[in-house]
Protein backbone atom coordinates (compact mmCIF):
# COMPACT_ATOMS: atom_id res chain seq x y z
CA UNK A 1 0.00 0.00 0.00
CA UNK A 2 0.79 3.38 -0.38
CA UNK A 3 1.09 5.85 2.69
CA UNK A 4 2.18 9.36 3.87
CA UNK A 5 4.90 9.29 5.47
CA UNK A 6 4.71 10.93 8.94
CA UNK A 7 6.36 14.02 9.80
CA UNK A 8 9.61 12.45 11.08
CA UNK A 9 10.13 10.34 8.08
CA UNK A 10 9.85 13.99 5.91
CA UNK A 11 12.52 15.25 7.72
CA UNK A 12 14.60 11.56 7.64
CA UNK A 13 14.13 12.03 3.94
CA UNK A 14 15.02 15.81 3.37
CA UNK A 15 18.18 15.05 5.20
CA UNK A 16 18.40 12.24 2.51
CA UNK A 17 17.67 14.51 -0.34
CA UNK A 18 21.02 16.47 0.47
CA UNK A 19 23.25 13.74 0.29
CA UNK A 20 22.40 11.49 -2.27
CA UNK A 21 18.63 12.29 -3.32
CA UNK A 22 16.89 13.48 -6.23
CA UNK A 23 17.44 16.64 -7.57
CA UNK A 24 14.16 18.04 -9.00
CA UNK A 25 13.64 20.84 -11.46
CA UNK A 26 10.43 22.92 -12.03
CA UNK A 27 9.60 24.64 -14.94
CA UNK A 28 7.54 27.94 -14.61
CA UNK A 29 5.99 26.34 -17.61
CA UNK A 30 4.47 23.39 -15.78
CA UNK A 31 3.17 26.33 -12.78
CA UNK A 32 1.37 28.14 -15.27
CA UNK A 33 -0.38 25.27 -16.68
CA UNK A 34 -1.40 24.24 -13.56
CA UNK A 35 -2.79 27.64 -12.73
CA UNK A 36 -4.52 28.11 -15.69
CA UNK A 37 -6.03 24.56 -15.54
CA UNK A 38 -7.83 25.31 -12.42
CA UNK A 39 -8.37 28.84 -13.12
CA UNK A 40 -10.38 28.21 -15.76
CA UNK A 41 -11.95 25.53 -13.94
CA UNK A 42 -13.15 27.63 -11.36
CA UNK A 43 -14.59 29.73 -13.86
CA UNK A 44 -16.90 27.33 -15.17
CA UNK A 45 -18.38 26.05 -11.73
CA UNK A 46 -21.11 28.83 -9.80
CA UNK A 47 -19.26 31.63 -7.73
CA UNK A 48 -20.92 30.16 -4.55
CA UNK A 49 -18.97 26.72 -4.51
CA UNK A 50 -15.91 26.76 -2.67
CA UNK A 51 -12.73 26.49 -3.98
CA UNK A 52 -11.53 24.00 -1.79
CA UNK A 53 -14.07 21.33 -3.76
CA UNK A 54 -12.47 21.75 -6.98
CA UNK A 55 -9.80 19.78 -7.99
CA UNK A 56 -7.81 19.73 -11.33
CA UNK A 57 -5.29 16.56 -12.12
CA UNK A 58 -3.27 16.23 -14.67
CA UNK A 59 0.25 14.60 -15.42
CA UNK A 60 4.00 15.56 -15.46
CA UNK A 61 6.57 15.18 -18.65
CA UNK A 62 9.94 16.08 -18.35
CA UNK A 63 13.25 13.93 -18.64
CA UNK A 64 15.12 11.88 -16.01
CA UNK A 65 19.11 11.29 -16.22
CA UNK A 66 20.92 10.01 -13.20
CA UNK A 67 19.37 11.11 -10.19
CA UNK A 68 18.82 14.55 -12.23
CA UNK A 69 14.85 15.25 -12.66
CA UNK A 70 13.55 18.17 -14.79
CA UNK A 71 9.73 18.38 -15.19
CA UNK A 72 9.47 20.58 -18.54
CA UNK A 73 5.95 19.92 -19.36
CA UNK A 74 2.46 19.22 -18.04
CA UNK A 75 -1.33 18.16 -19.54
CA UNK A 76 -4.19 18.28 -18.61
CA UNK A 77 -6.26 14.00 -17.97
CA UNK A 78 -9.69 13.56 -17.51
CA UNK A 79 -11.17 12.75 -14.18
CA UNK A 80 -14.58 11.46 -12.98
CA UNK A 81 -16.11 11.33 -9.19
CA UNK A 82 -18.80 10.13 -8.05
CA UNK A 83 -18.77 11.41 -4.22
CA UNK A 84 -16.91 14.25 -4.47
CA UNK A 85 -13.55 12.87 -3.20
CA UNK A 86 -12.79 9.71 -4.37
CA UNK A 87 -11.45 10.27 -8.44
CA UNK A 88 -10.53 7.94 -11.40
CA UNK A 89 -8.77 8.42 -14.35
CA UNK A 90 -9.68 8.09 -18.37
CA UNK A 91 -6.65 5.67 -18.63
CA UNK A 92 -6.98 5.44 -22.69
CA UNK A 93 -7.62 9.73 -22.68
CA UNK A 94 -4.08 9.50 -20.82
CA UNK A 95 -2.67 7.02 -22.59
CA UNK A 96 -3.50 8.82 -26.26
CA UNK A 97 -2.13 12.51 -25.06
CA UNK A 98 1.02 10.94 -23.80
CA UNK A 99 1.78 9.06 -27.13
CA UNK A 100 1.12 12.29 -28.97
CA UNK A 101 3.27 13.83 -26.78
CA UNK A 102 5.63 11.24 -27.37
CA UNK A 103 5.73 12.09 -31.00
CA UNK A 104 6.59 15.71 -30.12
CA UNK A 105 8.89 15.38 -27.47
CA UNK A 106 10.73 12.57 -28.61
CA UNK A 107 13.00 13.06 -24.94
CA UNK A 108 10.09 13.72 -22.47
CA UNK A 109 8.94 10.96 -20.47
CA UNK A 110 6.26 10.75 -18.31
CA UNK A 111 7.29 11.44 -14.10
CA UNK A 112 4.31 11.56 -12.30
CA UNK A 113 0.97 13.39 -12.24
CA UNK A 114 -0.14 16.68 -10.53
CA UNK A 115 -3.29 18.34 -8.75
CA UNK A 116 -4.37 20.59 -6.62
CA UNK A 117 -5.18 20.84 -2.93
CA UNK A 118 -4.01 21.54 0.85
CA UNK A 119 -1.77 18.35 0.19
CA UNK A 120 -2.51 14.65 -0.07
CA UNK A 121 -5.97 13.87 -0.50
CA UNK A 122 -8.23 11.02 0.44
CA UNK A 123 -8.61 8.52 -2.44
CA UNK A 124 -4.97 10.31 -4.02
CA UNK A 125 -3.98 6.40 -3.55
CA UNK A 126 -5.79 5.30 -5.84
CA UNK A 127 -4.69 7.51 -8.62
CA UNK A 128 -0.65 7.09 -7.49
CA UNK A 129 -0.98 3.41 -8.16
CA UNK A 130 -2.83 3.47 -11.30
CA UNK A 131 0.52 6.09 -12.22
CA UNK A 132 2.45 4.01 -11.33
CA UNK A 133 1.32 1.23 -13.46
CA UNK A 134 2.04 3.43 -16.56
CA UNK A 135 5.87 5.12 -15.31
CA UNK A 136 8.20 3.67 -12.52
CA UNK A 137 8.06 5.66 -9.00
CA UNK A 138 6.05 8.41 -10.03
CA UNK A 139 6.04 11.96 -8.67
CA UNK A 140 3.49 13.99 -7.37
CA UNK A 141 2.76 17.37 -7.40
CA UNK A 142 0.54 19.38 -5.49
CA UNK A 143 -0.70 22.73 -5.61
CA UNK A 144 -2.39 24.91 -3.92
CA UNK A 145 -4.65 27.19 -5.21
CA UNK A 146 -6.03 29.17 -2.06
CA UNK A 147 -2.25 29.88 -0.04
CA UNK A 148 -2.31 31.68 3.56
CA UNK A 149 -1.69 35.31 2.25
CA UNK A 150 1.34 35.34 4.53
CA UNK A 151 2.73 32.47 3.01
CA UNK A 152 6.47 33.08 1.40
CA UNK A 153 7.19 30.43 -0.04
CA UNK A 154 5.42 28.78 -3.67
CA UNK A 155 2.33 26.95 -2.77
CA UNK A 156 3.55 23.79 -4.25
CA UNK A 157 4.84 20.66 -2.79
CA UNK A 158 6.51 17.79 -4.48
CA UNK A 159 6.08 14.34 -3.13
CA UNK A 160 8.54 11.32 -4.62
CA UNK A 161 7.77 7.37 -4.51
CA UNK A 162 9.85 5.84 -1.56
CA UNK A 163 9.71 2.07 -0.45
CA UNK A 164 10.13 0.99 2.69
CA UNK A 165 9.62 -1.88 4.66
CA UNK A 166 7.05 -1.62 7.14
CA UNK A 167 5.62 -4.68 9.23
CA UNK A 168 8.37 -6.53 7.05
CA UNK A 169 5.86 -5.94 3.83
CA UNK A 170 7.16 -3.34 1.11
CA UNK A 171 5.42 -0.44 1.40
CA UNK A 172 5.84 2.90 -0.97
CA UNK A 173 5.68 5.65 0.55
CA UNK A 174 5.27 9.69 -0.22
CA UNK A 175 7.73 11.48 0.81
CA UNK A 176 8.35 15.33 0.49
CA UNK A 177 11.30 16.18 -1.86
CA UNK A 178 13.25 19.45 -2.40
CA UNK A 179 13.03 21.27 -5.40
CA UNK A 180 14.11 24.27 -7.87
CA UNK A 181 12.50 26.53 -10.15
CA UNK A 182 14.44 26.18 -13.11
CA UNK A 183 13.74 28.49 -16.34
CA UNK A 184 15.18 28.47 -19.82
CA UNK A 185 15.20 32.16 -21.98
CA UNK A 186 12.04 31.85 -23.31
CA UNK A 187 9.84 31.10 -20.27
CA UNK A 188 11.78 33.67 -18.72
CA UNK A 189 10.00 36.66 -20.77
CA UNK A 190 7.05 35.07 -21.26
CA UNK A 191 6.79 34.98 -17.08
CA UNK A 192 7.92 38.65 -16.95
CA UNK A 193 5.74 39.47 -19.71
CA UNK A 194 2.55 38.32 -17.43
CA UNK A 195 3.67 39.07 -14.46
CA UNK A 196 3.99 42.73 -15.45
CA UNK A 197 0.71 42.54 -17.22
CA UNK A 198 -2.27 43.21 -14.80
CA UNK A 199 -5.99 43.68 -15.05
CA UNK A 200 -5.95 47.50 -14.59
CA UNK A 201 -2.38 47.70 -16.86
CA UNK A 202 -0.21 49.04 -13.90
CA UNK A 203 2.36 46.97 -15.57
CA UNK A 204 5.14 48.89 -16.79
CA UNK A 205 5.19 46.78 -19.72
CA UNK A 206 1.34 45.73 -19.89
CA UNK A 207 0.05 49.41 -19.38
CA UNK A 208 0.78 49.95 -23.10
CA UNK A 209 -1.26 46.57 -24.50
CA UNK A 210 -4.20 46.76 -21.93
CA UNK A 211 -4.24 50.95 -22.76
CA UNK A 212 -4.21 49.92 -26.71
CA UNK A 213 -7.01 46.57 -25.61
CA UNK A 214 -9.23 49.23 -24.29
CA UNK A 215 -8.78 52.08 -26.70
CA UNK A 216 -10.11 49.46 -29.45
CA UNK A 217 -12.99 48.54 -27.15
CA UNK A 218 -14.17 51.91 -26.87
CA UNK A 219 -13.59 53.06 -30.23
CA UNK A 220 -16.30 49.81 -31.41
CA UNK A 221 -18.42 50.40 -28.56
CA UNK A 222 -19.05 53.96 -29.98
CA UNK A 223 -19.14 53.24 -33.72
CA UNK A 224 -21.89 50.25 -32.53
CA UNK A 225 -24.01 52.72 -31.01
CA UNK A 226 -23.44 55.47 -33.72
CA UNK A 227 -24.79 52.80 -36.17
CA UNK A 228 -27.95 52.27 -33.75
CA UNK A 229 -28.76 55.62 -33.66
CA UNK A 230 -28.95 56.02 -37.40
CA UNK A 231 -30.38 52.40 -38.15
CA UNK A 232 -32.90 54.70 -35.41
CA UNK A 233 -33.64 57.41 -37.01
CA UNK A 234 -34.23 55.84 -40.92
CA UNK A 235 -36.87 53.42 -38.95
CA UNK A 236 -38.58 56.11 -37.74
CA UNK A 237 -38.34 58.34 -40.89
CA UNK A 238 -40.09 55.37 -42.63
CA UNK A 239 -42.86 55.03 -39.88
CA UNK A 240 -43.20 58.29 -40.44
CA UNK A 241 -42.78 59.09 -36.52
CA UNK A 242 -40.87 62.51 -37.30
CA UNK A 243 -40.39 64.36 -40.55
CA UNK A 244 -37.81 63.67 -43.15
CA UNK A 245 -34.28 65.74 -43.08
CA UNK A 246 -33.11 65.75 -46.64
CA UNK A 247 -29.82 67.16 -45.90
CA UNK A 248 -29.53 64.31 -42.88
CA UNK A 249 -30.86 61.41 -45.64
CA UNK A 250 -28.04 62.73 -48.32
CA UNK A 251 -25.27 62.26 -45.63
CA UNK A 252 -26.62 59.37 -44.82
CA UNK A 253 -26.76 57.89 -48.47
CA UNK A 254 -22.97 59.31 -49.37
CA UNK A 255 -21.99 57.67 -46.10
CA UNK A 256 -23.40 53.87 -47.60
CA UNK A 257 -21.83 54.98 -50.86
CA UNK A 258 -18.54 55.26 -49.24
CA UNK A 259 -18.16 52.34 -47.71
CA UNK A 260 -16.79 48.93 -49.85
CA UNK A 261 -19.05 46.70 -50.91
CA UNK A 262 -18.11 42.86 -51.86
CA UNK A 263 -19.64 43.25 -55.39
CA UNK A 264 -17.84 46.65 -56.35
CA UNK A 265 -14.83 45.90 -54.55
CA UNK A 266 -12.51 43.68 -56.78
CA UNK A 267 -9.40 43.75 -54.29
CA UNK A 268 -12.25 42.77 -51.67
CA UNK A 269 -13.05 39.31 -53.61
CA UNK A 270 -9.50 38.59 -54.04
CA UNK A 271 -8.02 38.79 -51.12
CA UNK A 272 -11.59 36.92 -49.54
CA UNK A 273 -10.82 33.92 -52.25
CA UNK A 274 -6.96 33.54 -51.53
CA UNK A 275 -8.06 33.47 -47.33
CA UNK A 276 -10.68 30.53 -48.35
CA UNK A 277 -8.01 28.77 -50.48
CA UNK A 278 -5.75 28.64 -48.26
CA UNK A 279 -8.50 27.45 -45.20
CA UNK A 280 -9.44 24.82 -47.57
CA UNK A 281 -5.80 23.91 -48.21
CA UNK A 282 -4.83 23.84 -44.37
CA UNK A 283 -8.02 21.54 -44.14
CA UNK A 284 -6.83 19.62 -47.00
CA UNK A 285 -3.26 19.25 -45.12
CA UNK A 286 -5.02 18.18 -42.47
CA UNK A 287 -7.15 15.67 -43.77
CA UNK A 288 -3.72 13.84 -45.75
CA UNK A 289 -1.84 13.99 -42.54
CA UNK A 290 -4.94 12.22 -40.49
CA UNK A 291 -5.16 9.75 -43.07
CA UNK A 292 -1.49 9.20 -43.59
CA UNK A 293 -1.33 8.42 -39.13
CA UNK A 294 -4.36 5.75 -40.46
CA UNK A 295 -1.95 4.30 -42.97
CA UNK A 296 1.14 4.00 -40.87
CA UNK A 297 -0.93 2.48 -37.84
CA UNK A 298 -2.58 0.05 -40.32
CA UNK A 299 0.38 -0.79 -41.74
CA UNK A 300 2.31 -1.51 -38.37
CA UNK A 301 0.00 -3.43 -37.23
CA UNK A 302 0.45 -5.54 -41.02
CA UNK A 303 3.60 -6.27 -40.19
CA UNK A 304 3.26 -7.14 -36.75
CA UNK A 305 0.71 -9.90 -38.18
CA UNK A 306 2.76 -10.92 -41.06
CA UNK A 307 5.92 -11.26 -38.99
CA UNK A 308 3.79 -13.70 -36.42
CA UNK A 309 2.27 -15.85 -39.04
CA UNK A 310 5.73 -16.29 -40.97
CA UNK A 311 7.16 -17.37 -37.72
CA UNK A 312 5.07 -19.99 -37.33
CA UNK A 313 5.68 -20.92 -40.90
CA UNK A 314 9.00 -21.37 -40.23
CA UNK A 315 10.07 -18.62 -42.37
CA UNK A 316 12.32 -16.68 -40.65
Amino acid sequence: PLVHAPPWRRQDSAAMDTSGGLGISLHPLVIMNISEHYTRLRAQVPKDQPASSIRVFGCLLGTLEGRNVDIANSFEVKASTTDGTNYTFDVEFLKTRLEQYKKVFKDYDLLGWYSTGSGVQGGDEVLHRLIGEITESPMYLVLNPTPDAAAQDLPIVIYESVMHIVNDNPTMQLEEASYKIHSIDSERISVDHVANISSTGDGPEGAALVSHLHGQRSAVKMLSDRIQVVQAYLVAVQRGDIPADQAVLRQINGLCNSLPTAAASGKFSEDFLRDYVDTLMVTFLTSVTQSTGTINDVIDKFHMAYERYARRRGIF
